[in-house]
């Protein structure tokens, strides 16, 4: 849909156990935008988003700013829990085989929703989610492990079924495929190292979401929160309230 702007996709559309499915057009998901093209703009602009989150570190916000089309958005950024991305730092001491990236990928994820910053950012955002203004697109970099993570807990608050939950978070694989951009990604992490280049197994890792990756968050939610409703309620201050008004918007 958007040619310049990759996994880009509505986050609506699914069934509900409300008996009605969740609107579209009013959440969207993506990986970065700052390679959005002029006609991306105006596409964006027609869907009516009003509202960016960015769940990037700073360091990267720094290196690929968004651009000045965003200017008069607003923008849910965080700076807490520190400046810098510390993915390339692991890459530069790693071997870059496809079972050290897988770990670290996991061990991300299983921490990934109790970091201050994603705490400060999430909890925001369903602020915004709540609040019915305008449309929302979410993004990190590629639009899979951050975003991913995000929307899967949107859709679990509005009563997705959990095949559903998955199978958006899985369509990473289909709207960012390996054979396009995996050549891109390899000399990425191979700039990133200095002195290895990864298999193509390594970059499948990197690439691709699997069901085992979102199962760590959501393993790591349950055992800290009791369930991740818990964590909503508790971790993220996502009262009933709040909750009903975030319902009411996207059912």
């Amino acid at each position: 849909m958007l040619s310049g702007v990759p996994n880009f996709r509505d986050a609506g559309g699914y069934a509900t156990g409300h008996g009605v499915p969740l609107r579209r057009g009013v959440l969207y998901r993506s990986g970065r935008p700052a390679q959005a093209t002029a006609a991306d703009v105006a596409t964006l602009r027609e869907l009516g988003v009003s509202t960016i989150v960015d769940l990037r570190w700073p360091d990267e916000r720094r290196r690929h700013p968004t651009g000045p089309w965003a200017e008069a958005l607003e923008a849910i950024t965080s700076d807490a829990g520190g400046d810098i991305d510390p993915w390339p730092g692991f890459l530069r001491d790693s071997d870059l085989s496809a079972a050290t990236l897988e770990d670290y990928i996991r061990r991300f994820y299983a921490g990934a929703a109790f970091e201050v910053r994603h705490v400060d950012l999430f909890s925001r955002y369903f602020q915004a989610l709540g609040a019915g203004d305008g449309a929302l697109l979410v993004h990190c970099t590629g639009g899979k492990d951050r975003t991913g993570l995000l929307i899967a807990l949107t859709h679990h608050l509005l009563g997705v079924h959990r095949d559903d939950i998955l199978a958006d978070y899985l369509a990473t694989n289909r709207h960012w495929p390996f054979d396009v951009h995996s050549a891109e990604v390899t000399a990425s992490l191979a700039a990133a190292h200095g002195s290895v280049v990864p298999t193509e197994a390594a970059v499948r890792v990197v690439m691709e979401v699997r069901p085992d990756f979102l199962d760590a968050a959501f393993q790591a939610i349950t055992r800290r929160h009791g369930s991740v409703d818990g964590y909503l309620d508790q971790g993220l201050g996502v009262s009933a309230d709040l909750r009903d008004r975030i319902l009411a918007r996207l059912v």
